[in-house]
């Protein structure tokens, strides 16, 4: 099969969960016979045209350069965020990005002759340029499923539009069927879908590890007593670690917290890491390649993963497949994930003297990090192996497909 994969965005600096996912996801379906093309929009005005990976290419379309606007304007600070918005957007961006994406999109599709099209939280772009290839008649031949990465986020359009990515996905919803990537955003997505009247299936499909590739190496030395490895921003409580730090202090004076990632919120964090006086307990070396991960994980005691708001927990289960221990937050798919005090440990969002006694409890119990470690690695490879998962996709992909040729 030629599967193409349709993302509304790919961060830039190459984060997020289901850029890694996808990353992986191509390498399974290729090992099968299966060709995987990756569409984006551009994000950089300077972007290449596609990039080739060992077994996907990732190609960018331009559109009116919508994308590459945005996340220059999340790059700025806060405070002049307000001000450049109106000077970087106009009212009617979204409209002619649209416009210019469908042409684009249909170019991409009639030159490659994908027998799926699989989309990736496409809210508010791609969606409609399907949407309105598909009342065009061009895509009749062509099944469409999309999976949804995420929960409901606020959102402003650039007309100045309040609104929730899930009210612009369910807007334009052209899909045959929706998997959610955890039992509670699947619960979200069927009622926003009935509240609507959209008759569209909607099941779960947790995402898997590639367990060969992040599994344990009990020869290697620990590096860091605590490691954290996401997006920068205010959903994963990275703001708490200024005051997390400052409380272990006391107690582990030479303890090493290793923090990568990029996001918003860097500046400040590392602003208040030399407030509290915990700067020299840090080492940030920004954003890492994908490669280099399974390595970092397995040089850490712990990891930490204290979301306010997740939908699953790809960090995660990465982390349980080195069998390191996990202490994260009791919301959503990390609590579908983690059975408490046995394949690692939750605690409450926001909450950050939990966070704090539990990684102390942690460091001060070998003997329990190593279990709790290697039951981590039992229930990744029970459950969330991407081996499994990738036949499972297969199998979807296959049965819309066959479906569509009978219909």
């Amino acid at each position: 099969m030629k599967i193409l994969h349709l993302c509304d965005s790919l961060n830039p600096a190459g984060l997020g969960g289901y850029e890694s996912y996808l990353h992986y996801l191509s390498e399974q379906l290729s090992r099968r016979g299966h060709e995987s093309l990756v569409v984006a929009q551009t994000s950089r005005e300077d972007m290449p045209d596609y990039i080739i990976h060992d077994h996907y290419r990732v190609q960018y379309l331009p559109g009116n350069l919508l994308e590459a606007k945005k996340w220059k304007f999340y790059a700025l600070p806060n405070d002049e965020q307000e001000q450049a918005a109106v000077q970087m957007f106009g009212r009617d961006d979204l409209e002619l990005n649209i416009e210019a994406l469908r042409d684009q999109l249909l170019g991409v599709i009639q030159e490659n002759k994908p027998d799926i099209i699989h989309a990736h939280s496409t809210y508010v772009v791609f969606n409609r340029v399907l949407m309105n290839l598909r009342h065009d008649g061009r895509l009749n031949n062509i099944p469409i499923l999309a999976t949804i990465h995420g929960r409901p986020k606020p959102l402003i359009l650039p007309d100045g539009k309040r609104t929730t990515d899930y009210d612009e996905f369910l807007d334009a919803c052209p899909f045959e069927l929706i998997l959610g990537v955890s039992d509670n955003v699947t619960e979200v997505l069927r009622n926003g879908l009935h509240e609507k009247g959209i008759v569209t299936q909607v099941r779960t499909c947790y995402l898997g590890i590639n367990l060969s590739i992040f599994a344990p190496r009990p020869l290697t030395p620990k590096k860091w007593d605590i490691t954290f490895m996401g997006r920068l921003e205010k959903m994963k409580a990275v703001d708490l670690f200024p005051e997390m730090l400052s409380i272990l202090k006391r107690d582990f004076p030479t303890l090493r917290f290793l923090m990568t990632g990029e996001g918003s919120l860097r500046e400040s964090i590392l602003e208040q890491f030399n407030k509290k006086e915990v700067s020299a307990l840090v080492e940030y070396p920004g954003v890492v390649d994908v490669e280099k991960v399974p390595d970092l994980i397995n040089q850490s005691r712990i990891f930490i993963y204290p979301s306010r708001e997740e939908p699953f927990g790809l960090s995660i289960l990465e982390a349980m497949a080195c069998a390191v221990p996990v202490i994260t937050t009791n919301v959503y798919g990390p609590s579908e994930i983690i059975t408490q005090n046995n394949d690692g440990m939750m605690v409450s969002p926001d909450n950050v003297k939990e966070l704090s006694d539990s990684i102390r409890f942690l460091l001060q119990h070998e003997d329990l990090r190593t279990a709790m470690g290697n039951n981590g690695r039992k229930t990744v490879e029970s459950r969330f192996d991407i081996e499994m998962h990738t036949e499972k996709l297969v199998s979807i992909y296959k049965s819309l497909i066959h479906t569509k040729k009978m219909g």
